[in-house]
């Protein structure tokens, strides 16, 4: 009873994270700033990694103390077919990260939304 508990509440934190994720790329859709582009895409980023490893029991708890760079290398490591976003998450790396055209806004905001295809179609129906 207590580890199915613990399944539900893991799937209710994977859900909200997805929930925060999609909210930050619709918001980062709708911004001019390319900047705020980038920022929106990365936190996007961030609650995607989150969940797929919560999802697979590699995380035991939302963390906001891991960056990016931390989470995707618990990725690569436990899972090699995260490398096919590699040149994706490779975008999002740096913390002090910036676009400033927007065409490279465009190009941050599709590398966000393949990282969500492939970390969503991941998670059983």
């Amino acid at each position: 009873m207590e580890e199915k508990q613990g399944m539900v509440e893991t799937e209710k934190q994977v859900d909200a994270l997805l929930a925060e994720a999609d909210r930050f790329l619709t918001t980062a859709e709708q911004t001019q700033d390319p900047t705020g582009v980038y920022e929106n895409c990365r936190a996007a980023v961030g609650n995607l990694l989150l969940a797929y490893l919560l999802a697979r029991g590699e995380v035991e708890s939302p963390s906001a103390d891991c960056t990016i760079k931390q989470l995707w290398a618990i990725c690569i490591a436990r899972d090699s077919e995260v490398l096919l976003l590699a040149e994706n998450i490779g975008l999002f790396l740096d913390e002090a990260g910036s676009v400033a055209t927007a065409e490279e806004a465009e190009t941050i905001l599709d590398a966000a939304n393949e990282i969500w295809d492939f970390i969503f179609d991941s998670f059983p129906e």
